[in-house]
Order: C-alpha cells, then sequence, then structure tokens
C-alpha cells in the first residue's frame, strides 16, 4: 500500500458535513471512491467546515470518510486528480489560484494563480497528459473557458461561448468507446432547475451538442460536478431543493448520478452525505490511486502487525478522530475498538 494515500483521519462519519469536489481512488474494475473537498459558495454557513478533505464510496455516496484539512477557509470550485502524477488539484476561488492538495496532512501547495477569471469558478479539468489545465467561470452572456499550463499556471488561451452557463468540466479519457479522447464536456444548470450536459469544441468556441439531463428528481441549485470515469462512465453530482408544498420547499443534499452522454438519461446512485447539506459540489475521478486500508495505522505501511494496533490503542485513548470508527461517533467505546478488530482481521486489499 501507497502511505501518500492513506486517510490521516479515518471516519465513517454518517454525520459529517463536507462540502466540494470529488475525486474517487480506485481498485481493478473501476474507481470505488471519491474525495471531496469542501467548496462552499456561503462562508460562515452554519455546519459548513472550509477546507475539509473527505473521501465519500462511489457504491454507498452515504459513507464518508474524512482525510484532512489542507485549505482551511480557502473556497474550492473546481478540482481533478492530475494524470501522470496522481496530485490532488483544486482551483480556489478567492485567490484565483491552483493548488495540490495533501492526503496526509493538513497542507497545500500553490502552483500558481491564474489570470482572466472572474470570481466564482466553477469547474476545473485536466487534459489528458496532465500537462493542460482548464478553468472555467461564467461571465455575463458567456462562458469563459481557460487554457493554462498545468506546472507554471501560465494562460495558453481564453475561451469565451455566449449563452453557456457551465458548472463543471470534464475530459473525455482516452480509449472512450464512442467519444473522442480529449473532448471537453460541462454541465450547466438551467433557469428553470434543470440540468443540461454540454459537448463543446474550444477551436471554435461553440457548443457542438447539448441534451436535457432526465430523472434528477428535484430542481437543481448550486454548483455541479462532472467527470468521466476511465471505463467512460460519466459521473455527476447535482445539489438542489424540492418543493413539498405551496410555499414550502426541502433543501437536497447533492447526489450522486451517472449520465448516458447521447440521451442524457441520469441514474441516481445516492445521496452524498445524507444528514449533510452540499451546496458548491464539483467532482474528480481517479483511476489511478489505490485504496487505503483502515487498521494499517504505522509504519511500515502495506503490512499489519502489533505496530497497527497500538497505534490505534493510543490514539483510541486519547480520543483522536481517526480511531472513531463507529456509530455512534463522537462516543469512543467497545463499538470502535470491535470495528477495528473486524477490519484488522479482514486485512487490507
Amino acid at each position: 500500500m501507497n502511505h501518500a494515500n492513506r486517510p490521516s483521519t479515518l471516519k465513517h462519519a454518517a454525520g459529517l458535513t463536507v462540502i466540494g469536489l470529488l475525486a474517487s481512488a480506485s481498485v481493478a474494475g473501476g474507481p470505488t471512491r471519491a474525495y471531496i473537498i469542501e467548496g462552499s459558495a456561503f462562508f460562515g454557513a452554519p455546519g459548513v467546515e472550509l477546507g475539509s478533505l473527505a473521501a465519500v464510496d462511489l457504491a454507498d455516496p452515504s459513507i464518508v470518510i474524512q482525510v484532512s484539512r489542507p485549505a482551511v477557509d480557502l473556497r474550492f470550485g473546481g478540482a481533478d486528480v492530475r494524470p501522470g502524477t496522481g496530485e490532488l488539484v483544486a482551483f480556489e476561488n478567492t485567490t484565483n489560484s491552483v493548488r495540490a492538495l495533501s492526503l496526509t496532512d493538513d497542507s497545500n501547495t500553490l502552483i500558481d494563480s491564474i489570470g482572466w477569471m472572474e470570481p466564482g469558478v466553477a469547474g476545473f479539468t485536466f487534459s489528458n497528459d496532465g500537462a493542460v489545465a482548464y478553468s472555467t467561470t461564467n461571465v455575463s452572456g458567456f462562458g469563459r473557458i481557460v487554457r493554462s499550463d498545468a506546472d507554471t499556471g501560465a494562460v495558453l488561451s481564453v475561451h469565451n461561448i455566449l449563452n453557456l452557463s457551465l458548472n463543471g468540466l470534464a475530459t473525455v479519457p482516452e480509449g472512450h468507446p464512442t467519444l473522442a479522447p480529449g473532448e471537453i464536456w460541462g454541465l450547466g444548470l438551467t433557469g428553470s432547475g434543470g440540468v443540461r450536459l454540454y459537448r463543446l469544441d474550444l477551436d471554435t468556441n461553440t457548443v457542438v451538442s447539448s441534451v436535457l439531463v432526465t430523472g434528477i428528481g428535484f430542481n437543481a441549485q448550486f454548483d455541479g460536478g462532472l467527470d468521466w470515469a476511465a471505463d467512460g462512465t460519466l459521473y455527476a453530482a447535482v445539489q438542489g431543493f424540492r418543493q413539498t408544498g405551496p410555499d414550502s420547499f426541502e433543501e437536497v443534499s447533492a447526489n450522486l448520478f451517472t449520465i448516458d452522454p447521447a440521451s442524457g438519461a441520469a441514474t441516481n446512485l445516492g445521496t452524498i452525505e445524507a444528514e449533510g447539506t452540499w451546496d458548491a459540489v464539483t467532482l474528480a475521478l481517479d483511476d489511478q490511486a489505490p485504496p487505503s486500508c483502515v487498521p494499517d495505522f504505522a509504519e511500515p505501511f502495506g503490512e499489519l502487525n502489533f505496530f497497527d494496533v497500538a497505534a490505534f490503542i493510543g490514539a483510541f485513548n486519547a480520543m483522536d478522530p481517526s480511531a472513531d470508527l463507529a456509530e455512534p461517533f463522537g462516543a469512543f467505546n467497545f463499538f470502535d475498538v470491535a470495528e477495528y478488530i473486524g477490519a484488522y482481521n479482514a486485512g487490507c486489499p
């Protein structure tokens, strides 16, 4: 196991509130998990912990595991995992800066700032070779996409597309069964609470095609997330509200979907953090990183032994969140110990 991908805080948190991006780790057969980072559109919103990084189980999006807090008090509007390096990179709205986020400690590394952007970047993706970064923002009447050097942040070109509002970007991966690799696709919210999927041509700054996404089941609001898995599956995360009466509404936490790019038909995979409310969701899948191993608490990582047990006991006695593995969360008791023993006996992938 690669220590760089081991969460520093492992908590199956049914009550954890985090808002933001997803970038999934994978095993053979495709992605199984997604990293999320809070990117709240509202500073100081109740329950919001700016900068929290966590992982989401794609098979059961209600399962959230906190990882670290690499970007406290920063607001993120897009992210992706850079091909070839495995770096989790996010675009930070308030400073127009691109930052690599640590999965093992509470830190981030500034890459550079990108010009030509208005506040409120809504999407971010890399080219398939990882050399170019694409970021998007909405500027009165048109959508703007900026191509920049992924190493330095230097602007390579600026693309303005009329009558377009984007809330997520994604690059078609190599080997896609029906689409050309490298194509840029976008997700956008309509004024009527709907969602549209766009196929873009940056050579001509036009929308090649668009389809209305069906099957969301509620009125979409705020940012949405979009990305392709290596096997060609298109994932999206959408949050919004549902009308419950003539003058009453309920907020709907982000739901994770797969979308058929030809028809726009969406399949709901479940609610991301059912007890929380997500308001600026971006999505970025990673088919490169290996899964973490919950009981692997100590070096040498990838090998379970007495040192892992001792490290868990130390964390448990210190009431460290990394040892809070079972409900009720916040109460360190026998159930946490039993959860650890079960995970230890099951071993690592």
